[in-house]
Parts: C-alpha cells; sequence; structure tokens
C-alpha cells in the first residue's frame, strides 16, 4: 500500500527514517527563517506566532503519515487486511 501527502498525486511518504530527517530539517530552515525576520523587525512576532503554530502541525500531520505508512507495512496490518 502506497501513501502520498496531500492526494493521490501527492509526494510519496518517504520511509519512517527519511521522513523523520526530513521533518527535521525543515523546521530546522523555518526556525532559521524566523529568527531572522524577527531580528528584522520585532514586531512581527503577532503575525509569524500563527505561522509558527501552523508549521507545527503540518509537521505533526507529516510525522503522523510517515508513522501510519510504516505500520501499514508491517506484518500486523497485512494480518488484519487478510481477515477483512
Amino acid at each position: 500500500m502506497k501513501f502520498r501527502l496531500g492526494s493521490n498525486s501527492g509526494q510519496q511518504i518517504p520511509p519512517l527514517e527519511q521522513s523523520l530527517q526530513d521533518i527535521q530539517a525543515s523546521l530546522a530552515q523555518q526556525q532559521e527563517l524566523w529568527a531572522e525576520l524577527l531580528a528584522q523587525d520585532p514586531a512581527a512576532f503577532a503575525q509569524l506566532e500563527p505561522q509558527i503554530h501552523l508549521a507545527f502541525q503540518q509537521l505533526a500531520d507529516r510525522c503522523a503519515a510517515s508513522l501510519l505508512a510504516h505500520a501499514a507495512a508491517g506484518p500486523a496490518c497485512a494480518d488484519a487486511a487478510e481477515k477483512k
């Protein structure tokens, strides 16, 4: 079974370890951009905070999808599918 992000034509979810590395790299990149923005304009925090929450929600969704894809590849999921 293949899992994709967003839709049937979306990006295929990478293996668990790669997905976690991608999430970590994405977070590091975003954190750097947020820090630069705040260094230039500390008053931007009010606009930035909701963006930070949204970014973490999206990263959590990617993590959950990766864990689901990983679990679906295991024997417990295959056994459950055979029983239906």
